[in-house]
């Protein structure tokens, strides 16, 4: 006689937590503050500071890819205009 399967399945109660994640409800609100460099060296420090103690770092961080985030800002303080036949960005 073949034996018997003797698991059971685990009773899942309702407890009133919601799911967490992408989709579910409201979106928290983002800490990031594209003024302000969260990182590095310069961390705590805004790009508008940046751009007249060390500029060449906020052209350098615009191509970098840790600099993403906060390439418009830096474009917007420095003045840049991004074109699109701008290979170096």
């Amino acid at each position: 006689m073949a034996d018997q399967d003797s698991r059971q399945p685990i009773p899942i109660e309702d407890d009133g937590r919601r799911p967490v994640g992408p989709g579910h409800g409201d979106v928290p609100a983002s800490s990031f503050d594209p003024t302000h460099l969260d990182f590095g060296h310069y961390a705590g420090r805004t790009i508008e500071e940046l751009a007249t103690v060390d500029p060449d770092y906020l052209r350098w961080l615009s191509r970098h890819p840790s600099g993403t985030r906060y390439r418009a800002e830096i474009h917007r303080v420095l003045g840049v205009v991004p074109r699109s036949t701008d290979w170096n960005r």
